[in-house]
C-alpha cells in the first residue's frame, strides 16, 4: 500500500486504489521517518520544512498548498531527487478580486462615507474619482498580478508592471526592469498593487526612497508579502499624508491583532488577511494536488515544479 501524507483534503475517488491518504499535520511528520510506504506529501511551508529533514526513501513529490515558496530548502529536496510544487494560479482569481475590491474602495471612498454617516455636505463626494485612465503599477507580473491586470483592463487603466524575470505580456502597456526604471517611473502611478514574494531580492523592497518617489494622491494594495515593505516607512508616509492610502492584506501576524497601528490610520484599509480565501480556491486546491499526486505515482510531467526535479 502507498501511502500520501496530506494536511489538505484530496480527491480520493480519482486516486489509484493502492494509495492511502493520511490526513497529518506538520507535528505528526516525524512518525513517518524512514517510512517506505510514503511516495507523496501535500503540505505548508511548515510542513515542507520539516519534511527536508527527514529520510523518506520512497518520497517523489512535496506538493506545496500555497503558491509561496519562501523558506522551502528546495535544493535540498532537488538533492534527494524530490519534486517540490506550488499551487500555481489558484489563488490568483480570489487575490485579483481583493485588488479591485480595495482600488474601487479608496476610488469610491468606501471607509469615510461608509453608512452615509455624515451629512450631505461632510461627506466629501468631491473626493470621490474614476478608475477609467488611471495608471497602475503591478509589481509582480506572474499569475496573480497577471490575473490582477486582465481585471483591471475591464476599467481601461493604463497598467504598467514591474518585474526583472518574466516575459513580456500583452496584458501590460510595459515592463519595468530595474529598480533605475522602477525609481524613474514611480511618480506616474495612481495606484501601485504589490504581489511580490519573500525573497532576499524583494525584503523591504518598498522602503522610505521608493515611497518618496510616489505622488501625494497613490494608493497602495499590498496583498503579496509583508516583508517586501519597510512597515515603518510605509507607516510614516501614510500617517504624515504623504501618499494618499494603502489597502493592506498582509501583516507578520495573522490574525492580525486589533493593535495593530494601521488601523488607527483613517487613510488605511486593513483587511484580515483574506484575499487569497474563497469557497472556490478549495475545490481547485484539492484538484490541483490530487492531479500532481497522481502524476508523480504514474511517472508522468508535474504542474509547477519550482525546483527543476522532473
Amino acid at each position: 500500500m502507498r501511502i500520501v501524507l496530506s494536511d489538505k483534503k484530496l480527491n480520493m475517488d480519482k486516486l489509484p486504489a493502492d494509495v492511502e491518504v493520511r490526513e497529518v499535520s506538520y507535528k505528526e511528520l516525524d512518525k513517518y521517518a524512514n517510512n517506505p510506504d510514503v511516495v507523496a506529501i501535500a503540505g505548508s511551508r511548515a510542513m515542507a520544512i520539516r519534511c527536508a529533514d527527514l529520510e523518506l526513501p520512497s518520497l517523489k513529490l512535496f506538493q506545496l498548498t500555497s503558491a509561496g515558496f519562501d523558506g522551502v530548502p528546495c535544493e535540498r529536496f532537488a538533492k534527494k531527487g524530490i519534486a517540490v510544487a506550488n499551487a500555481g494560479n489558484v489563488y490568483s482569481a480570489p487575490i485579483a478580486e481583493t485588488v479591485v475590491f480595495g482600488i474601487l474602495s479608496a476610488a469610491k471612498k468606501l471607509r469615510p462615507n461608509i453608512n452615509n454617516r455624515h451629512f450631505k455636505l461632510m461627506r466629501g463626494y468631491n473626493l470621490i474619482t474614476e478608475l477609467q485612465d488611471k495608471r497602475v503599477l503591478i509589481m509582480g507580473a506572474g499569475n496573480i498580478g497577471t490575473a490582477v491586470a486582465n481585471r483591471l483592463s475591464g476599467f481601461d487603466m493604463i497598467i504598467d508592471g514591474y518585474d526583472p524575470y518574466c516575459a513580456e505580456k500583452p496584458q501590460y502597456n510595459r515592463i519595468l526592469r530595474n529598480t533605475e526604471e522602477l525609481y524613474s517611473a514611480a511618480g506616474e502611478y495612481d495606484y501601485i498593487v504589490s504581489t511580490m514574494p519573500d525573497n532576499e531580492q524583494t525584503r523591504r523592497f518598498v522602503g522610505a526612497e521608493l515611497i518618496s518617489k510616489l505622488k501625494q494622491s497613490a494608493v497602495i494594495v499590498n496583498v503579496g508579502r509583508r516583508a517586501v515593505f519597510d512597515e515603518d516607512a510605509l507607516y510614516r508616509a501614510l500617517k504624515a499624508k504623504e501618499i494618499g492610502g494603502a489597502v493592506l492584506d498582509m501583516f507578520e501576524k495573522l490574525p492580525n491583532p486589533i493593535t495593530n497601528k494601521f488601523r488607527r490610520l483613517k487613510n488605511v484599509m486593513v483587511l484580515p488577511g483574506v484575499a487569497a480565501i474563497s469557497r472556490e480556491v478549495n475545490e481547485r486546491l484539492s484538484e490541483h494536488m490530487t492531479n500532481n499526486i497522481i502524476a508523480s505515482l504514474c511517472g508522468e510531467e508535474i504542474s509547477n515544479v519550482i525546483n527543476g526535479v522532473r
